[in-house]
């Protein structure tokens, strides 16, 4: 069953020119996707658009966007307000620059959680200790208390990502969420979101520039370049039988190590 359907999908900006344009997909329960593609090719605004969240001068000018049977095109702002962080929930790629530097973590993380959720002090604890606990923080309490700039960025990184599930939401949207982070990092925050979906069910979209992560983490992957879609299937027929000389190439750059491309594949 689909739980995401994205319809013929274009998005533009002030000028006109397509940022994303006649995008066709859909994502299953428990489904994992990935959207791969070089800096401008238009996954960021793909995502950001299923939310509204697009700049200053964004809209989608054709197509639907379907949510378990809502057109969040042409939904009003209080049916997106009930969607957004209950129903769906995203990561954004640097979760320390979205964080407020002179507000503890804690403070921020319950005003993020209980916008959506009416929680005792104790509720929220309990759930934000747990879910901090999934995310390998081994001192949730020193993590609330602390500000960002006294985290790591890996620390921070996994922070956002337990912020977002913590709601339980049924689709999680992640941008570029391990980009900044270094390789060894990488590969703990991309396995324990695969724990996470194992667990909660969640199904999830993750963008990415790096294929080695989305062929270790996706069950489908589609590629855009130039704002368009320009191939999407399985995990197996993308990295083993790609039919795009795009997505040729983007194979071609994933390093290897002893014959097998990097993230386990």
């Amino acid at each position: 069953m689909n739980i995401l359907e994205i319809e013929h999908c274009t998005v533009c900006y002030k000028n006109g020119t397509p940022a994303v344009s006649d995008v066709t997909f859909a994502v299953r329960e428990r489904e994992i996707v990935s959207i791969v593609g070089e800096s401008g090719s238009g996954k960021t605004t793909l995502i950001r658009a299923i939310l509204g969240l697009l700049p200053p001068g964004g809209r989608v000018t054709a197509g639907k966007i379907v949510f378990n049977g809502t057109d969040l095109v042409t939904a009003d702002d209080r049916t997106l307000r009930d969607i957004r962080g209950r129903s769906i929930a995203m990561i954004f790629q640097d979760v320390g620059s979205s964080l407020d530097p002179i507000r503890r973590v804690g403070a921020q993380y319950r005003e993020a959680v209980c916008v959506h959720e009416d929680l005792t002090k104790k509720g929220f604890l309990a759930k934000a200790h747990d879910m901090l606990t999934r995310m390998h923080l081994s001192d949730p309490d020193r993590v609330m208390d602390a500000y960002p700039f006294e985290l790591s960025g890996g620390m921070k990184q996994r922070v956002g990502i337990a912020m977002g599930m913590t709601t339980a939401p049924r689709l999680l949207l992640a941008d570029e969420p391990t980009s900044a982070l270094d390789v060894t990092i990488q590969a703990q925050v991309v396995s324990q979101m695969k724990e996470l979906r194992d667990r909660y069910g969640a199904s999830m979209i993750l963008v990415t520039h790096n294929m080695g992560v989305a062929s270790y983490l996706s069950d489908r992957i589609g590629v855009m370049k130039n704002s368009r879609m320009v191939e999407f299937g399985t995990r197996d027929d993308i990295i083993l039988r790609p039919r795009d000389p795009y997505t040729v190439s983007l194979l071609e750059a994933v390093p290897k190590l002893g014959g097998k491309m990097y993230a386990g594949n």
